[in-house]
């Protein structure tokens, strides 16, 4: 039977600017670490609107 894990990712005020968003390698290496091995993932409204953007082409 599969695992169900809960994680929460928030900013301390709420609020993330997602354009001048910048992390160092150890920290993108940390989540690539963390979701290298689940089988899926399940996002918020929020998130889910900033993720499409890679669901059509943007030649720019």
């Amino acid at each position: 039977m599969a695992q169900l894990i809960f994680r929460m990712n928030q900013s301390l005020d709420g609020y993330v600017d997602h354009q001048r968003l910048s992390s160092g390698p150890a920290i993108f290496r940390h989540w690539t670490e963390q979701v290298a091995g689940l089988a899926g993932s399940i996002y918020g409204r929020g998130m889910y609107e900033v993720m499409r953007y890679w669901d059509e082409d943007h030649p720019e």
